[in-house]
């Protein structure tokens, strides 16, 4: 079966029924779409050891094998190894994949899974369909906007063929700022072979429609009302849901990652530079900034220059938390820090390091010195921390789940 995709049309899944794989497999996984890492190290984190890599971008390969070294990456085009897949590791537990959002953004173009990026699914797809022991648990990872591009039907989709290859499939929603200073909501397609999926979630096809509801709603905070309406419109597939402890948000604040840079930095702004962002607010955030320039000490807000009814706004943000990071797609697009207090105002863009900090990315993690290729470096990745938790209440379960199966079945 060769995977064509035609978002206007989806059908409910046969799923596939076989004889459980009885490989005990240590703790590894094979990455997709890795970018610079960062969903790596949010795994290692927890334990898990990467056997691949693969991306298709030079600067995201080396800023990745600075940091972990040259051994495991592979730089290509995935769909080229939809053509030798016989030539991946055959012993990971979990495959990931980060797949371009560039087409599913409300910034990006919105071609869904039509689109030359984010269509690259439909490649990492094809490969899990070829291999013989597929990994037992598939994590893919994307924005919000995959829930609802073409009316749902990309995601419908998605959820069809991971069926078809045998897996049950739950989606999560979570937010960065449960655990760093940055709004920054993401969707985590979790798929896990039917074999393994009644031993850790509540599915709808081991269940009754009343419990199945019941424990959606009980987990409503990760399983968001998008989500909600995805699994309604998709109830003739293989859903799932974990039960997953609640979070709040961090208590870390934007002044909790500002690097202190002298007054004379090359990144703040000329006085002239700061009179026209403050001449595009409105007036709500005019008074806002004078609040903050009037008190006696310093505080911290960002802004984001938007166009509105045709013309270029600076919209302040006071809350604390930092607006979703992207990447430099022109100055417009990177997030400006403001720096209000004793009669003053500074301006300048957030560095790359704080770009790192809001990710969840420890100092000692190598930047590349180019500003540009770092800040995409960290505007086009995934939180750590956000990683490491769903590995400590999904993943690392389904891996313990997996051997404590295959010991019983073993056994008996």
């Amino acid at each position: 079966m060769i995977l064509v995709y035609n978002p206007l049309y989806f059908y409910t899944a046969q799923q596939r029924t076989t004889p459980m794989n009885k490989t005990a497999y240590n703790k590894h996984f094979i990455e997709f779409f890795a970018g610079t890492g960062l969903v790596r190290e949010g795994l290692e984190k927890d334990g898990w050891k990467c056997l691949w890599a693969n991306d298709i971008c030079p600067d995201k390969q080396s800023a990745y094998v600075d940091n972990f070294g040259a051994g495991d990456f592979l730089l290509g085009d995935i769909w080229e190894l939809t053509k030798r897949t016989e030539q991946l590791p055959s012993e990971a537990f979990l495959a990931t994949a980060s797949f371009p959002c560039t087409d599913l953004s409300v910034a990006g173009s919105r071609k869904g899974l039509k689109g030359e990026a984010s269509g690259t699914l439909i490649a990492f797809l094809q490969i899990i369909e070829k291999l013989n022991d597929k990994p037992p648990v598939l994590l893919l990872e994307n924005v919000q906007g995959f829930l609802t591009s073409h009316k749902g039907a990309d995601v419908s989709f998605t959820i069809n063929e991971l069926n078809k290859l045998g897996y049950v499939v739950s989606i999560v929603e979570l937010d960065a700022r449960y655990f760093t200073p940055q709004s920054r909501p993401r969707v985590f397609v979790v798929a896990v072979l039917s074999q393994l999926a009644p031993s850790v979630m509540v599915t709808n096809q081991h269940s009754a429609n009343e419990h199945f509801s019941a424990k959606l709603l009980d987990n409503a905070q990760f399983y968001t009302k998008k989500v909600q309406s995805v699994y309604i419109q998709n109830s003739k597939c293989s859903l799932g849901v974990f039960d997953l402890p609640s979070l709040e948000d961090t208590k870390l604040k934007l002044h909790d990652i500002v690097e202190d840079l002298d007054h004379n930095n090359k990144y703040w702004w000329s006085n002239d530079r700061v009179e026209k962002l403050c001449a595009q607010m409105s007036a709500n955030h005019s008074k806002t900034l004078n609040h903050m320039m009037n008190q006696n000490k310093v505080t911290y807000g960002t802004v984001y220059r938007r166009v509105r009814n045709s013309i270029s706004m600076a919209e302040l943000r006071t809350d604390g938390i930092a607006g979703c990071l992207r990447t430099p797609k022109g100055g417009s697009s990177k997030q400006i820090l403001v720096a209000a207090g004793n009669g003053k105002v500074r301006v300048r863009f957030l560095t790359p390091r704080e770009y790192a900090r809001l990710q969840g990315v420890d100092d000692s993690f190598i930047l590349s010195k180019n500003d540009t290729k770092a800040y995409f470096a960290m505007g086009d990745a995934v939180c750590v921390p956000a990683l490491t938790w769903l590995s400590k209440n999904i993943l690392s379960i389904c891996y313990e789940r997996w051997l404590s199966l295959l010991s019983s079945e073993n056994a008996a």
